[in-house]
C-alpha cells in the first residue's frame, strides 16, 4: 500500500505544520506510522479558557476525505497514540470507543463517536480540499456550543437516529403523513410487514421493513379517535373493518403481532426535539417533558399489562417537532437488563409494581424511521419526471420480457400513476441474466414477478396484471380509457394484430425493438390518423420508401423459438440502454403534447448513413394506401336543434346518471347522415353514474314504427347517451359497443354514429366504420 502521505507529501507538510501552530488547538502528540494521527486539546476562550481533548485520524483517502475527529474523556498517553497509529482506521474506530466522550447533542456526533462538523457539496466543480485550520475552527465552535448551547447549523439530510450510539439494525419503519396529525397527543401505532430479508450472504442481520398502516390517538379532549386509514387486507378475513373492531379483538391482534405480520407501539407527543439518550429512564423523562414521574404516569396505562408478561423488549414511540418545526415520528426498542427480568411484587400498589417491572429494562435502541409520502418519495425525480402530471397517466406494458420489464420498472420509478402489465410467459432460470427479475422469481408469471419488483421500488403507483394471451382480449375491456401502450413483443404477427385493434379503437401504442443483437433499436409511435401505423410501415418497407430498413446481423441469428416465442441474442447492457431510451421518449411525451417525430432509431455502429451512438428521429405519415388509417371521405352529421334539446331535457332530469337512446335517420346523396329522430331510454332502461343500458324492446318498437311510417326510409343509424360529468369523449366501453354494432348484420349499418353529451348537454359525435379507426365527425346543428 502507498500511504496517502507518500502520495501527497505537500499536503502532509501543510497539515502537520498547521496542527502544530493552530491557535485553536494545543497539540500534544503527532504520530505517523500506518496512520497519521494527532492528539491534543481544543482551546475555547469564553469567560475562562476551556480545554476539550480530541483525537484526529486521517483516513487513507486523505485529502479527498475529511479526517475523523473524536472528542475524548481524557488525554491519551504517547504509548497509546503509538499503538493506535500502527493499526488501520477500522482498528482505531473500535479501539478508541471506550475513550470517546458521547455528548449526545443531536445531529453533530455520529454513532462511532466522531463529529459531523463539516460537509461539502457534491457538485460538478472538481475536488475540494479543506485544510485542518478550517476544520479546527468548526470543532472549536462545536466545543464552545457545549457551554453556550449555540451549535453550528445542522445537515438537512441527517436522520434523527443516526447520532444514537445504539441503533436497531434489524428494523426499519416507514410512516405516512397520517402519523403526524397534530390533533392527537398519544395512542397506538401499527406497522404492516412489507419485507423480510433473512441474514445470509449479504446481510449480517435479519431485516424487517414495516409500513405504518394505522394510528389511533387520544385527542386534546382525551377522546380516542382513529384516522380514516386503509387497514391491511388480512384484517378483513377476521371481520375487522375499522380501528374499533381492531382494538376489541385482542386475540386476533395478538396473533398477527406474534406472527410478525404486524408491529405495534404506543406513542407519545412531546413538545420539542430531544437530544440522543441511552436508557429507558432518560426516554421516560423525555416523555414526561423533563419529569420522570410524569413520564411514568403517562406510559403506565399503556404498558402495565404488557410488562407483566415480561417480554424481552418493548417498543415505544415519540412524536415531536424538529428544529425546523416539522413533526417527526421516532420508534425505539427498550431491552431488558442482561436479558433478565425482576420478580413481580406481591400486593404492591399499582404504580410501585409498574416501576419495579420497568426497572428490568435499561438500554434503548433507536429504530430507523423515515417519513414516507408521495411528495418525499418522488422528490428526486423533480424536473425530469413531474409526478403531478404522471400520476394521472396510465400506461399498458405489453410484453414484460427482458426489454419490457425494464421499461415498466423505469415508468414505475418515474411515478406513472397506473401501470398495467400484459404477458403470458413464465420466468425461467436463464431469463435472469437479461430480465429485471432474478432467480428468486423463477416459476412465477413474468407479470407477477415484475409487478412485485415495481411495487418494491414504488408502492405509490397502481399496478394491474394480466397473464393471458394479448391476442385473446378486447383492448377496450382491458386498456384504461385514454391510456397509452408500449409493446416490446417484437413478433410481427402479434404486433400486427395489436396494431389493427388499436387503430380501430383509436388507441396510442409505442413499439420498441432490439435489433442486430441489441446493437441497434427501433422505437416508433402510432397515434391513429397522425402517425404511420404498423401496417403503414410494412407498406413503406415493401415500396422502399420512408422506412429505414435495419438488416439483421447474420452472425447473431435467432437462438431458438419457444412455442412461437423467438429468442434473440442481446445482453442486459444492450437492453437496458434501449429500454432507457424508450422510457425517456415515452415519459417526455406523457408530460407534454406528442411531438412531430414518431420514429426513432439508435445504433452502436454505422448503418445506412446513421451515425453510431446518436438517436436518429424522424416523422412518417400514414401511408395513403393503408386500409386501417384512411377514410375515403369523412361524413358529416346533421342534427336538428329540436332533437338536441330533446336529449338535453332528458339529461336535465337527473344529470348525475347516464341516460340515452337510439338515433334514427338516413344517409343523403353526399354520404352525410341526417338524424330525424332520437328515442328516450325506455321504461325498463338501466341508469347509473357509470352505466347506461337502453330498454331494447322499447327502442326496437320505436324504430319499427318510424321505419313503417317513413316507408322504409328512416332506419337505425346510431346511439346517443350522456356522461354524468363534463366529459363527452367516448370511453372504451362506448367504442367497443359501436365497433360490435358495425360488424353485426342485424343493425343494417357498417358505420354507426354515436353522440355523447356531457352533463351540461354539450354534444360530440363519432363515426365507427367497420374495420377502420373511428373518427370525430363534424356535427352540424340545424
Amino acid at each position: 500500500m502507498i500511504y496517502w502521505f507518500k502520495r501527497h507529501p505537500q499536503h502532509l507538510v501543510a497539515e502537520s505544520s498547521a496542527l502544530s501552530n493552530d491557535s485553536n488547538y494545543k497539540e500534544l502528540y503527532q504520530v505517523r506510522d500506518n496512520l497519521f494521527l494527532s492528539h491534543g486539546n481544543i482551546i475555547v476562550r469564553l469567560d475562562k479558557i476551556y480545554r476539550f481533548p480530541i483525537l484526529i485520524v486521517y483516513p487513507e483517502a486523505t485529502p479527498y476525505i475529511l479526517p475523523s475527529i473524536y472528542p475524548l474523556k481524557e488525554n491519551l498517553s504517547k504509548e497509546q497514540m503509538a499503538l493506535l497509529a500502527k493499526g488501520s482506521q477500522a482498528d482505531v474506530h473500535y479501539t478508541i470507543l471506550p475513550y470517546v466522550e458521547f455528548y449526545y447533542h443531536l445531529r453533530h456526533q455520529n454513532q462511532t463517536g466522531s463529529l459531523c462538523i463539516l460537509e461539502w457539496d457534491n457538485l460538478d466543480d472538481g475536488s475540494k480540499f479543506y485544510g485542518i485550520t478550517t476544520i479546527l475552527k468548526r470543532v472549536r465552535d462545536w466545543c464552545g456550543a457545549l457551554i453556550t448551547g449555540n451549535f453550528p447549523p445542522d445537515s438537512q439530510e441527517t436522520e434523527f437516529c443516526s447520532h444514537f450510539n445504539k441503533v436497531d439494525l434489524e428494523l426499519k419503519f416507514f410512516y405516512p403523513e397520517t402519523f403526524l396529525d397534530e390533533n392527537f397527543t398519544e395512542g397506538e401505532a401499527y406497522g404492516l410487514l412489507f419485507k423480510y430479508l433473512p441474514k445470509g450472504k449479504y446481510y449480517k442481520h435479519d431485516r424487517r421493513s414495516f409500513f405504518g398502516c394505522l394510528i389511533i390517538g387520544k385527542n386534546k379532549n382525551g377522546i380516542y379517535e382513529n384516522l380514516d386509514f386503509t387497514l391491511p387486507n388480512f384484517f378483513f378475513g377476521e371481520g375487522i373493518t375499522n380501528a374499533i373492531e381492531l382494538i376489541s379483538k385482542k386475540d386476533v391482534l395478538k396473533r398477527f403481532i406474534d406472527s410478525g405480520q404486524l408491529l405495534k407501539s404506543f406513542w407519545f407527543q412531546i413538545g420539542k426535539e430531544p437530544n440522543p439518550f441511552l436508557t429507558q429512564q432518560e426516554l421516560i423523562t423525555i416523555i414526561g417533558e423533563g419529569d420522570y414521574d410524569m413520564g411514568l404516569k403517562r406510559i403506565m396505562p399503556f404498558y402495565s399489562q404488557d410488562l407483566k408478561l415480561k417480554p424481552d423488549h418493548f417498543l415505544i414511540s415519540i412524536r415531536f417537532p424538529n428544529r425546523k418545526g416539522v413533526q417527526e415520528f421516532q420508534l425505539f426498542r427498550v431491552s431488558k437488563k442482561n436479558g433478565e427480568a425482576s420478580g413481580a411484587l406481591i400486593c404492591a400498589p399499582e404504580e410501585e409494581a409498574f416501576r419495579h417491572l420497568l426497572d428490568s429494562y435499561d438500554q434503548v435502541f433507536a429504530i430507523q424511521c423515515e417519513k414516507f409520502t408521495d411528495e418525499s418519495f418522488h422528490q428526486r425525480n423533480s424536473g425530469r419526471a413531474e409526478r403531478k402530471v404522471l400520476k394521472e397517466s396510465s400506461v399498458n406494458v405489453i410484453g414484460v420480457g427482458a426489454l419490457g420489464s425494464e421499461i415498466a420498472d423505469a415508468l414505475g420509478k418515474a411515478g406513472v400513476g397506473t401501470v398495467s402489465l400484459f404477458d403470458n410467459q413464465v420466468m425461467r432460470a436463464a431469463n435472469s441474466v437479461r430480465h429485471l427479475a432474478g432467480l428468486d422469481h423463477v416459476g412465477a408469471l413474468k407479470v407477477e414477478a415484475v409487478a412485485d419488483i415495481i411495487n418494491n421500488h414504488n408502492p405509490y403507483i397502481h399496478l394491474q396484471i394480466f397473464g393471458g394471451d394479448i391476442n385473446s382480449i378486447d383492448l377496450n375491456d382491458f386498456f384504461i380509457d385514454q391510456s397509452i401502450s408500449i409493446s416490446s413483443i417484437a413478433d410481427d404477427n402479434t404486433e400486427g394484430f395489436l396494431n389493427e385493434r388499436a387503430v380501430i379503437s383509436n388507441k396510442i401504442v409505442y413499439y420498441a425493438r432490439a435489433l442486430r443483437g441489441g446493437k441497434a433499436a427501433r422505437i416508433f409511435r402510432v397515434i391513429p390518423g397522425k402517425d404511420a401505423c404498423f401496417n403503414c410501415l410494412n407498406l413503406y418497407r415493401n415500396e422502399g420508401k420512408e422506412f429505414i430498413n435495419i438488416r439483421e446481423d447474420k452472425d447473431l441469428p435467432t437462438l431458438k423459438n419457444e412455442c412461437n416465442n423467438p429468442i434473440r441474442p442481446a445482453s442486459a447492457a444492450d437492453l437496458k440502454l434501449i429500454s432507457a431510451l424508450t422510457s425517456r421518449i415515452l415519459l417526455d411525451e406523457l408530460q407534454q403534447e406528442a411531438g412531430n417525430n414518431n420514429h426513432w432509431i439508435w445504433t452502436t455502429e454505422p448503418l445506412n448513413s446513421l451515425q453510431p451512438y446518436q438517436l436518429h428521429a424522424h416523422s412518417i405519415k400514414p401511408h395513403p394506401g393503408c386500409y386501417y388509417c384512411n377514410h375515403e371521405k369523412k361524413a358529416r352529421v346533421i342534427l336538428p336543434a329540436g332533437i338536441e334539446k330533446q336529449m338535453q331535457a332528458l339529461i336535465t332530469e337527473n344529470p348525475k346518471i347516464e341516460t340515452g337512446g337510439i338515433l334514427a335517420g338516413y344517409a343523403d346523396e353526399n354520404g352525410d347522415f341526417i338524424i330525424t329522430n332520437a328515442s328516450g331510454p325506455g321504461p325498463n332502461a338501466t341508469h347509473s353514474a357509470t352505466k347506461f343500458k337502453k330498454d331494447v324492446k322499447y327502442c326496437q318498437e320505436f324504430l319499427d314504427n318510424l321505419f313503417l311510417e317513413s316507408k322504409k326510409r328512416i332506419v337505425y343509424i346510431g346511439e346517443w347517451h350522456s356522461h354524468p360529468n363534463e366529459k363527452n369523449l367516448p370511453s372504451g366501453t362506448d367504442i367497443k359497443s359501436l365497433t360490435e354494432i358495425a360488424f353485426q348484420k342485424e343493425y343494417l349499418t357498417d358505420m354507426p354514429l354515436m353522440i355523447i353529451l356531457s352533463n351540461e348537454g354539450v354534444p360530440s359525435c363519432t363515426l365507427h366504420p367497420a374495420g377502420k379507426r373511428y373518427y370525430f365527425a363534424e356535427l352540424i346543428i340545424t
